[in-house]
């Protein structure tokens, strides 16, 4: 089993907040991270290249987005510890 690098970890959330501010892209984030062998951060990867629509004909709904953000909040918390 892979060592947890926790400097990764901690640049990952950083990054990651930095994407859901909207100062980072998502594909920008996925290739700084694409090489890093850390399910956690793969997880962030695959949550925020997916992001749901918000709202409308198409979307999942209000409560569905909120949801979502949320799973990246708990996942950025937990990296960032």
């Amino acid at each position: 089993m892979a060592e947890v690098d926790l400097d990764i970890r901690r640049r990952a959330a950083e990054r990651a907040r930095e994407v859901l501010n909207g100062s980072v892209s998502a594909e920008a984030f996925r290739e700084e991270f694409a090489d890093v062998e850390d399910r956690a951060v793969a997880e962030l990867i695959d949550l925020l290249e997916h992001e749901p629509v918000r709202g409308g004909i198409l979307g999942g709904g209000e409560a569905a987005w909120r949801n979502y953000q949320q799973s990246i909040r708990d996942l950025i918390s937990g990296l960032s510890n």
